[in-house]
């Protein structure tokens, strides 16, 4: 199985070209922060890459989330602009760190923070001031405020970070985070986490690589997120449908819910961070499986691109904004305007708040010559030039160790990106059958 990120944001441009030259304008989805995640009007949580054989349980915005163009209070993916392939490489991994030899007392820490970051909406600002409230009665010295940047996160923080005006802890897009590390905006972290017995050895390596370099860490994930099908229970019946598996029994479906007077059938956005689940599933992708060469202009791409654009001219699939009217395919989905989307598992806690009444069923991406698909991730970091490195390294270490990191993903909206780390609900559990770590 093909489990992939958005490694060069060049794949999007290329697909929105081919999309305008088939009549088709941009459209962008909804940001969530789950790690993961995808274009949205902030930075959003890019994919994190990797290619497995085989899928594994428990992995992103927001984290996914991701920033992912969601309107401002739904919890759709975070962002999603790119990142880097986060394929596992042997060297990404860090190893077990020894224990604390500094005699470091994080009980002892006090000070105020501030926590910035983007973020998907009512649900996850809601979820994150829980764990933040638990982090307080665990540390009562330390006072943490979190700051929403609503929008242009990357370039907000960028003139921050520059500026000498950066808060203390901070999101890190896996699409940027390569360039972040090389303009020396981001800390390293990996003596502070020796020092004070931090065990970095859980991280899923394809999570953890797209914040490494030069043998250092600059930012540890706070999550991850993955994308998935969900086909509306009651349309798919009422056309003798079942969740279809391979792509063609997707069109063929497709075409008999639009028989059936469903307008509709699908949704599809014209970006990467949707797309490319698809370019996988065909054997194509951003780069190649050794991660050396473009393969977005290989056979293989250009046939999953084409297929994409055919199914929107031929009317089985619109895109929310210019099409259909809606803001995102989670609120086409929920407003029953289309059968069939393709989002994450960001849409479970705005479906379950939002649209209650409609009953869907999670599948995975519906497969070509491969089973395909495209996860995502984000990281805390720290300013080189953090005022009290002490209380961020405390808020930072809770937030991604096993702690903290549990307690996020008992709030429903995002997957661990640790593998001790466990997703709760049998909804986080459906899409994290389709994840590989």
């Amino acid at each position: 199985m093909r489990n992939r990120s958005l490694a060069m944001l060049a794949s999007t441009m290329l697909l929105i070209a081919a999309c305008g030259s088939g009549g088709a304008s941009p459209s962008r989805a909804p940001a969530t922060s789950a790690g993961g995640a995808t274009s949205a009007p902030a930075a959003t949580t890019a994919a994190a890459a990797t290619t497995a054989a085989a899928a594994t349980t428990a992995p992103a915005g927001t984290s996914a989330p991701a920033d992912t163009s969601a309107p401002a209070d739904t919890s759709a993916p975070a962002d999603t602009s790119a990142p880097a392939d986060t394929s596992a490489p042997a060297t990404s991994a860090v190893a077990e760190t020894s224990p604390p030899t500094s005699g470091f007392d994080p009980n002892s820490v006090s000070g105020d923070l501030k926590l910035a970051g983007f973020s998907a909406g009512n649900v996850e600002d809601k979820l994150l001031r829980t764990v933040l409230d638990k982090f307080t009665a665990k540390y009562p010295n330390i006072k943490v405020s979190f700051e929403v940047i609503a929008s242009e996160y990357a370039a907000v923080m960028l003139t921050r970070l520059g500026s000498g005006d950066a808060p203390d802890l901070f999101y890190v897009q896996q699409g940027y985070s390569q360039d972040w590390i090389k303009q020396g905006v981001l800390a390293p972290l990996d003596d502070l986490a020796a020092e004070r017995g931090f065990d970095a050895s859980a991280f899923y390596p394809g999570f953890l690589a797209p914040f490494q370099a030069d043998g250092k860490t600059f930012g540890y994930p706070k999550d991850s997120s993955i994308l998935a099908m969900q086909t509306n229970d009651a349309m798919l019946e009422k056309a003798s449908v079942t969740p279809p598996t391979p792509v063609d029994e997707l069109v063929a479906a497709a075409k008999k819910l639009k028989e059936g007077g469903v307008t509709t059938p699908m949704c599809f956005t014209n970006e990467y961070a949707r797309a490319g689940a698809f370019i996988e599933s065909f054997g194509g992708g951003m780069l190649n499986d050794d991660v050396s060469a473009s393969a977005i202009d290989s056979p293989e791409s250009k046939a999953a691109i084409e297929w994409y654009l055919t199914q929107v001219k031929d009317g089985l699939a619109l895109r929310p904004k210019t099409d259909i009217g809606v803001d995102w395919c989670g609120q086409a989905f929920g407003e029953q305007k289309v059968a069939i989307a393709f989002e994450g598992n960001w849409i479970g806690p705005y479906m379950e708040t939002t649209f209650a009444d409609v009953k869907y069923t999670v599948s995975a991406i519906p497969m070509k010559a491969e089973k395909g698909t495209l996860s995502f991730t984000a990281a805390y970091g720290i300013s080189p030039d953090a005022k009290n490195k002490d209380a961020s390294w405390v808020l930072l270490s809770y937030l991604t160790g096993k702690e903290g990191m549990q307690e996020w993903v008992n709030g429903g909206l995002v997957l661990p990106a640790r593998s001790d780390v466990d997703p709760t609900s049998e909804r986080q559990k459906s899409y994290a059958a389709f994840a590989e770590f």
